[in-house]
């Protein structure tokens, strides 16, 4: 029996996001946005772009990148977003929201659904748990119970002063490489990490060689994503 995602098409995070909103000239708010790679292409399409993250290390690296058009980064959290009331027409959770610590979900709601105009756009893109690229990353980190109560959380936000709009299940691919890259892409992101490949990395290199593809000098690992859209009422 096939799973709910592998007849979906291959596509990029941003070629969704534009597929479903229309970024050019409007004021948008990247919550969680790392080190900043789509608040840039968004603001290299027109959008004036305000990325918050609450890693101070990744909003360093965000500020370190080349100014590309009309964006900024400021260190804050998805619970006080650091943004006047109404003052933004579209609110992004790109793989972000299933960080935000469960307790806080709600707050994380209200507070997009207060920096929006009424009429603006949430949208989030969060990964399902299935694919290549989550049975590799759950031997470092089992997110399986979190993202199920993101997305649960996800489609009940209509009563929270929302209207939904669309959902839509894509495939990105993840590229190390070599197991070396991967494993330093992962204890970047995480430096505690470390001692878990280090008790467990027999079984981490079989997951990453069973789990991947090979092209182009690459292991790809496939990564299913469901995109949410909702409209602020």
């Amino acid at each position: 029996m096939l799973s709910i995602w592998q007849n979906s098409s291959k596509r990029s995070h941003i070629d969704v996001i534009t597929d479903l909103l229309s970024p050019e000239g409007l004021k948008i708010i990247d919550i969680g946005c790392g080190a900043g790679k789509i608040t840039r292409e968004l603001s290299e399409m027109g959008a004036y772009v305000t990325g918050v993250d609450p890693g101070e290390r990744q909003i360093k690296l965000a500020r370190s990148a080349k100014l590309v058009g009309n964006e900024r980064f400021l260190e804050g959290a998805a619970e006080k977003l650091p943004l006047d009331d109404k003052s933004m027409d579209i609110a992004l959770f790109c793989n972000s929201f299933h960080h935000v610590p469960r307790a806080n979900f709600d707050i994380a709601i209200e507070e997009a659904r207060r920096v929006l105009k009424p009429g603006g756009k949430l949208y989030f893109s969060e990964p399902i748990a299935d694919g290549p690229q989550f049975e590799l990353s759950r031997l470092i980190n089992d997110e399986t119970e979190v993202r199920a109560f993101a997305y649960e959380k996800i489609i009940n936000i209509s009563q929270t002063g929302f209207h939904a709009i669309s959902e839509v299940i894509y495939v990105t691919e993840n590229k190390y490489k070599n197991f070396d890259a991967f494993r330093a892409n992962s204890t970047s992101i995480n430096p505690a990490r470390d001692v878990i490949f280090k008790n467990n990395l027999d079984a981490i290199k079989t997951a990453f060689e069973e789990n991947a593809i090979q092209a182009d000098s690459h292991y790809v690992f496939r990564n299913p994503v469901r995109a949410n859209l909702f409209e602020r009422l």
